[in-house]
């Protein structure tokens, strides 16, 4: 009965501090090659102008199961380590905070035009001016995993930061 009337300690590091970050983007490509455009060309499209540790002269290459950035010195960072998926499907990764000792989990998932999906915020319309179901896939990433010790500010970049990254993955996807 000793804390019958304290109030209970407060937890800290705990999931689900914020929000999960749920972003969507739709492609005018066939799975493969959407897949392709996201595991095997990254490095085309990466906005490493945004998120790099030595800046835009960085390579970024999903390379031994992780996201890498390689600098123009050869150093290498780690940004996130496959955890799991289903090549053409889904990609999970851990994801590591600069800034803090947490991962979160990123996850991107592909759906082809015309199966039921998620209805996360889009940076596309999914139809074409006609009214017409377009052909392609969605791409359909989700960062989950915070607690409340990750701190607010990255947090705040990458929501900021995933929009544009699709947003770039879907012009060089040949999306609009």
């Amino acid at each position: 009965m000793s804390g019958l009337f304290s109030h209970p300690p407060a937890r800290t590091g705990v999931w689900g501090g914020r929000p999960d970050l749920r972003f969507s983007t739709w492609v005018p490509a066939p799975g493969d090659h959407a897949w392709a455009g996201l595991t095997q060309h990254l490095h085309l499209w990466w906005p490493a102008d945004e998120l790099s540790r030595w800046g835009e002269d960085s390579f970024f290459d999903l390379e031994d199961n992780a996201l890498v950035e390689t600098s123009a010195h050869d150093d290498e960072n780690v940004w996130g380590e496959v955890t799991d998926s289903s090549p053409g499907e889904w990609l999970e990764m851990s994801w590591r905070q600069v800034g803090s000792t947490s991962t979160t989990v990123v996850r991107i998932e592909m759906t082809p035009a015309g199966e039921a999906a998620p209805a996360p915020r889009s940076t596309a319309p999914h139809r074409d001016g006609t009214g017409a179901a377009r052909t392609g896939v969605t791409l359909t990433l989700v960062h989950s995993g915070w607690t409340d010790q990750d701190p607010q500010d990255a947090y705040e970049f990458y929501r900021a930061f995933w929009p544009d990254a699709l947003s770039r993955y879907q012009r060089f996807m040949g999306g609009s």
